[in-house]
């Protein structure tokens, strides 16, 4: 089963490998390269902001703190330097909000947004902040040419209010890019480009988490989005579960996918989209697997891969080396929240570790903490 005109590359965290992850500048990047399609996570800090960030700790990715995110407040996430440790051309980079990402990519970008934490809160505050922001719900994609149309309860006032919502301006400083702009990619000249699947449309949301009560939570708030849940294996039971639970879209680990499970899941009503691709053979199996998308740190590279008229087997044999440490980081910590799904739910903002932000100097620039592996 050949899918590979209509298989999504989706850029994990922005363009992870070109620039800090989970950054404007990482989200540019993967649009300036032509990658519409971008994952990322959020959580709660300490005073209910949703927060654009994979650890539940503080340090990997930002520096000057440590701790749990969640003790902190969003002020004092938005004062750590998120770039420097990727390259310090990024010092300027900073955690992002939820509705600064919602307010720059509206209308251009399908944005596939993991619950990261178990937050009880996470799923109802994500509503309210996509609500507000307007453009990314069922009824405002169907304005700007989606695949869903207006609910029948919405009337002429409220879609020309949504017509004329201002898109509303950054205050994050540009980002610089690590690489010069590209120009649009165009498709191989033996392929006749054909349309994804509907769950993939531009623009667009998809919410998913490897938690399924936070999934269950969502739904409630959030009925006419596709849901996705992050799965370590696409079996029958995976499948049937998604079922019960109302869920549009299973996003297995790519190296248990088979043409079969596939062809199972796509028979149940399911997308299905894989996470976890550590190089191009994998990346060619996953995409020949009738699987409908995959996320990846180095959608350029893997575009490259797909477009190719003959398999090369430099491209056969590794991914970006900068890519492969991050990848590897996916499946552990997706091992991690799978023992955490079975586990009580963690401590809240109010239980949680205090956060340090002392690492700081007097003239106020944050010291570097020390790393930890990433994860999904």
């Amino acid at each position: 089963m050949d899918t590979s005109d209509t298989f999504v590359l989706i850029a994990h965290r922005g363009e992870s490998a070109h620039a800090p992850e989970n950054t404007l500048a990482a989200f540019d990047a993967a649009l300036s390269a032509g990658f519409p399609h971008f994952e990322t996570d959020c959580q709660l800090s300490a005073d209910g902001v949703v927060v654009i960030l994979h650890d539940e700790q503080l340090g990997r990715t930002t520096t000057g703190a440590s701790g749990a995110v969640a003790a902190a407040t969003a002020a004092q996430l938005r004062g750590l330097d998120a770039g420097s440790w990727f390259d310090p051309r990024f010092s300027d980079a900073r955690i992002p909000l939820l509705h600064e990402l919602l307010d720059r990519y509206r209308g251009r970008a399908h944005v596939h947004l993991e619950l990261k934490s178990r937050q009880p809160d996470l799923p109802a505050r994500v509503a309210e902040v996509l609500s507000a922001a307007g453009g990314w719900l069922p009824a405002d994609l169907a304005l700007l040419g989606g695949p869903t149309g207006m609910t029948s309860g919405s009337s002429a006032a409220e879609q020309l209010h949504f017509q004329q919502l201002p898109v509303t301006p950054t205050t994050t400083h540009p980002p610089q890019p690590t690489h010069p702009p590209h120009p649009p990619h165009q498709p191989h000249p033996s392929r006749t480009p054909h349309p994804p699947h509907p769950h993939f449309a531009v623009p667009g949301l998809t919410v998913t988490s490897f938690h399924l009560e936070q999934l269950t939570r969502s739904l409630q708030v959030l009925p006419g989005v596709v849901h996705g849940w992050l799965v370590h294996e696409l079996s029958e039971e995976r499948i049937q579960e998604a079922q019960a639970a109302g869920i549009q879209q299973l996003c297995p680990r790519a190296n248990v996918l088979t043409e079969e499970a596939v062809r199972q899941a796509v028979a149940a009503g399911l997308s299905v989209r894989a996470w976890g691709v550590r190089d191009m053979q994998l990346l060619r199996r996953v995409a020949s697997s009738g699987c409908h998308g995959a996320t990846v740190n180095w959608p350029r590279e893997a575009r490259e891969a797909l477009g190719a008229s003959a398999p090369r087997e430099a491209l056969g044999a590794a991914a970006p080396r900068e890519a492969l440490g991050a990848a590897q980081g996916e499946e552990e910590g997706a091992a991690a929240a799978e023992k955490v799904e079975e586990a009580a739910a963690v401590p809240q903002a109010g239980a949680a570790a205090a956060v340090s932000l002392g690492d700081v100097d007097a003239a106020g620039d944050p010291k570097r903490a020390r790393s930890e592996p990433g994860s999904m």
